[in-house]
């Protein structure tokens, strides 16, 4: 791959991001409690995995940006 294609390549992190705490984290979000009022009110792309949440850095910085899906 050339170097100029390595710089427009988007990298996408499919790690999970398990948990109200960490997700907050991961976006910068002052505590937990504004994790849950977002991701409760489906404003944070996660699922309920039992009684944690989970998404990925990916779906959370295209959230968060407003960057679209790649296919």
């Amino acid at each position: 791959m050339a170097a100029d294609e390595q710089a427009t390549t988007k990298v996408h992190d499919d790690t999970p991001i398990w948990g109200a705490s960490a997700i907050a984290r991961e976006a910068g979000l002052p505590d937990r409690a504004a994790a849950y009022h977002l991701l409760e009110r489906g404003l944070l792309p996660a699922r309920r995995v039992g009684r944690r949440w989970v998404t990925t850095r990916t779906r959370l910085r295209q959230a968060l940006t407003g960057e679209r899906a790649s296919e």
